[in-house]
């Protein structure tokens, strides 16, 4: 989960949009109230919650007439001021914690809190009972697809 929060950071009183890793409960305590679209938002994905916060300092910018940058990072719970960086950084930063992060078997966004299983011999985890439903609609229509297949080959 990310979260989104425009800051002014203590103790220089910087501003920045933050992106944050964990909930709600892991953003700098220095928040701004919600003044535009997606701020106070959590994120499965960390590029979703970058692109929104580039979003958020683009506007910020056109209000405050001055360069607003885009933090990235954790918290881990605590105070922890993040280094502003330019949006090409938090891209990247994005990218790579992506990678990093357990994907849905079936639609490969990454997983939220809850995980969902098609079946109990597998494995697999899937984001939400859609994509389990899915997988095993799947599954079912390959194991009865092979079976055809096989009792075509008996015949012959």
């Amino acid at each position: 989960m990310f979260t989104v929060t425009r800051q002014r950071q203590w103790p220089d009183g910087t501003e920045l949009v933050e992106v944050s890793c964990g909930g709600l409960d892991y953003t700098n305590p220095d928040a701004l109230g919600r003044k535009y679209s997606g701020e106070f938002e959590e994120f499965a994905s960390p590029i979703d919650a970058v692109e929104t916060a580039i979003e958020i300092a683009r506007a910020w910018r056109k209000d405050a007439h001055k360069r607003i940058p885009v933090g990235v990072g954790s918290t881990h719970g605590m105070t922890m001021p993040f280094d502003s960086g330019t949006f090409q950084d938090a891209r990247l930063w994005a990218k790579e914690v992506f990678a990093k992060l357990e994907k849905c078997a079936w639609c490969g966004e990454p997983m939220q809190d809850e995980t969902w299983h098609a079946n109990d011999w597998d494995g697999l985890t899937y984001c939400s009972e859609h994509c389990a439903t899915r997988a095993a609609e799947f599954e079912a229509e390959e194991e009865e697809r092979f079976r055809a297949e096989e009792a075509e080959q008996d015949e012959e």
